[in-house]
């Protein structure tokens, strides 16, 4: 795999586990207490990790950004032809 494919590989995983991390405990909660007090708990964990969080997704975007096949064509006799 290509460094592009594996920072966006890296980055469903980051955003998939910011979910998992806010919302896994109410969603693991037992009844109406567990469900409620594992909602507090996801709430106080996304809140925190929420600037972390969004860093990470900005500098992720940006190196996808930077390692994509701009103007570069993808079979190599295809050059100038669009």
């Amino acid at each position: 795999m290509r460094t592009n494919s594996w920072l966006r590989l890296i980055l469903v995983l980051w955003v998939v586990g910011f979910l998992i991390i806010s919302c896994g405990p109410a969603l693991a909660g037992d009844g109406i207490v567990g469900t409620l007090a594992g909602g507090a708990i996801g709430l106080v964990l996304g809140s925190v990790l929420l600037v972390p969080w969004l860093i990470g997704l900005a500098v992720l975007l940006v190196l996808i950004w930077l390692t994509s096949d701009r103007g570069r064509s993808r079979y190599p006799g295809d050059r100038g032809r669009r």
